[in-house]
């Protein structure tokens, strides 16, 4: 979940140079958890709140005020507190009434200024309950706020100019783009750091695979929920896996029309279309 949660938040930051994410977490145990795995993971330590800490209001409007990518909460992060940067939630709480699911929602469902394109993600345990709520929030939305946004350009925090994705400054004010930290990995043997991709440590060869298997339906992540749509978890890999090429082609044609339906359509419903249009 941390990582789809990770790789949409660089997407997101494309767009919204400061986008941030949030993380609901069950108690305080758990949430300390995820601030220690983040950092592991990121190479930056997380905000972290809950009730038992000295003055975390004052900690919450900090991170409202930064770029600090995320905030861990423990019930603190609800109705009426308002951080209009966050993009991403991972939902992992106590409470399970629809309430409670609505308020943290709100959290990262909103737009910043007239000109925002950027979307939010919510990402939860394969759930009844939760799905049902998704369900509902996504049939009661507008068809405005269903707008698909595009990655194919990165807009400058400064000028807003609209910059190639490999840019590394703005081709208009000359702003410096803050460059994505690579993701790393520690050899539990040698405490080497290594890149996230490898499979074995570059600096003692001790292998980082699991000696065990995790099937698809144990993961975590089991399908998503779009537009009303529920795409399940082969059609949404399949659609990620060929989201970056579709997109690009169908820009280079021109087409308004075709470029019209890949922004109504969410990337992990394009297997599908794809299907569709090959009968």
């Amino acid at each position: 979940m941390l990582e789809w949660g990770i790789d949409k938040l660089n997407e997101l930051r494309n767009r919204m140079p400061d986008a941030g994410g949030l993380i609901i977490a069950p108690n305080i145990e758990m949430a300390e958890y995820f601030v220690d795995l983040i950092e592991l993971m990121e190479g930056e330590k997380p905000m972290l709140v809950h009730s038992q800490m000295t003055n975390p209001t004052s900690k919450i409007a900090a991170f409202r005020n930064t770029d600090k990518r995320w905030l861990v909460s423990v019930a603190m992060v609800s109705e009426g507190v308002d951080i209009k940067r966050l993009r991403v939630l991972i939902y992992l709480p106590n409470a399970l009434t629809e309430l409670a699911f609505r308020q943290a929602i709100g959290r990262v469902v909103r737009t910043r200024a007239y000109d925002d394109d950027t979307r939010a993600y919510v990402i939860m345990p394969s759930f009844e309950t939760f799905d049902v709520y998704a369900r509902r929030v996504e049939d009661e939305m507008p068809t405005t706020a269903k707008k698909e946004s595009s990655t194919k350009f990165k807009k400058c925090s400064v000028c807003h100019t609209e910059n190639a994705l490999n840019a590394k400054e703005c081709t208009e004010c000359g702003h410096e783009f803050p460059s994505q930290q690579e993701r790393t990995k520690t050899c539990d043997s040698c405490s080497s750091i290594n890149p996230a991709s490898v499979t074995h440590c570059m600096n003692c060869g001790e292998s980082f695979q699991h000696n065990f298997n995790v099937l698809l339906k144990d993961a975590l992540r089991d399908g998503v929920i779009a537009r009303g749509m529920d795409i399940d978890e082969q059609e949404t890999q399949e659609s990620e896996a060929m989201a970056s090429s579709f997109r690009s082609k169908v820009l280079k044609t021109g087409d308004e029309r075709l470029v019209k339906i890949i922004k109504i359509l969410p990337d992990e419903s394009w297997s599908r279309l794809k299907q569709i249009m090959a009968s």
